[in-house]
C-alpha cells in the first residue's frame, strides 16, 4: 500500500491539526467530512479527539477504503464510505455548522476539488496543499483559488504566527486554505490565519 504523504494524522504536521481544531472548538461544529481517507491516520485523530462528533469520510481507492474501514469499526461516531467525493458531498444531509476537510487528490487522479466546493451547501472548508506562497510549503501545483470559486474570503495558515506547539515536521509541510459558504467564521481573530492575497 502505497503511503502517498508518508502517513500519520494530517501528515505530522502539528500547525495543520492545531488549525483545523481551533475551527472545529470555535465553531462546536458537530460534523466533519474529510475526503480522501487515505488510511484513516487523520480520521482516527479526529474520532479520538471527538468522540461525541459525527465524522464522515470516503476514498474511492478500495485498498484505502478496506484498511481505514477496518481499522476505524472501534469507533461509533465515524461512517467510512468507498464513494465519489463529490458524490458522497451531494448526498449527504449535513447541518451548516460542518466542517470539510478536502484532501481528495493522489498522482495520477483526477482533482475534485472545484466539484467539491461546488457541491458544498454551506459550511467551513479546509483545503489541504494549497499555495501559500512561503518558501518550505510544498503544494499541489493544480490547488488554485480559482478551485475555490462561489465561496467567502480566503483565508491560508500564517507561517509566522506565534503557535503554541513547534512545528518539528520539516520534510513535509504544506500549505492550507481556508473558506467558507453561508456560514460565518472570524478567521481575523487567531494570528494562525491570514487573508489570501493573490
Amino acid at each position: 500500500m502505497d503511503l502517498n504523504d508518508g502517513g500519520g494524522p494530517f501528515g505530522f504536521d502539528i500547525h495543520k491539526a492545531y488549525e483545523v481544531c481551533t475551527l472545529i472548538n470555535d465553531l462546536d461544529t458537530s460534523v466533519i467530512i474529510e475526503t480522501g481517507s487515505n488510511t484513516g491516520d487523520t480520521t482516527e485523530f479526529l474520532a479520538k479527539m471527538y468522540p461525541t462528533k459525527r465524522i464522515i469520510t470516503c476514498d474511492i481507492n478500495i485498498n484505502y477504503f478496506n484498511f481505514a474501514k477496518t481499522r476505524l469499526a472501534k469507533y461509533n461516531n465515524v461512517e467510512v464510505y468507498n464513494i465519489d467525493s463529490v458524490y458522497l458531498i451531494q448526498n449527504i444531509k449535513y447541518p451548516k455548522d460542518t466542517l470539510f476537510y478536502l484532501d481528495a487528490h493522489e498522482n495520477g487522479m483526477d482533482l475534485p476539488l472545484s466539484k467539491e466546493i461546488k457541491a458544498i451547501k454551506h459550511g467551513v472548508i479546509a483545503i489541504d496543499d494549497f499555495n501559500i506562497k512561503a518558501p518550505g510549503y510544498h503544494y499541489d501545483p493544480s490547488i488554485t483559488d480559482d478551485c475555490i470559486k462561489g465561496t467567502g474570503d480566503i483565508y491560508t495558515n500564517n507561517p509566522l504566527a506565534s503557535y503554541i506547539y513547534p512545528l518539528l515536521q520539516k520534510v513535509r509541510r504544506c500549505g492550507r486554505a481556508f473558506t467558507t459558504k453561508k456560514i460565518t467564521v472570524d478567521f481575523n481573530k487567531y494570528d494562525i490565519f491570514k487573508k489570501y492575497n493573490k
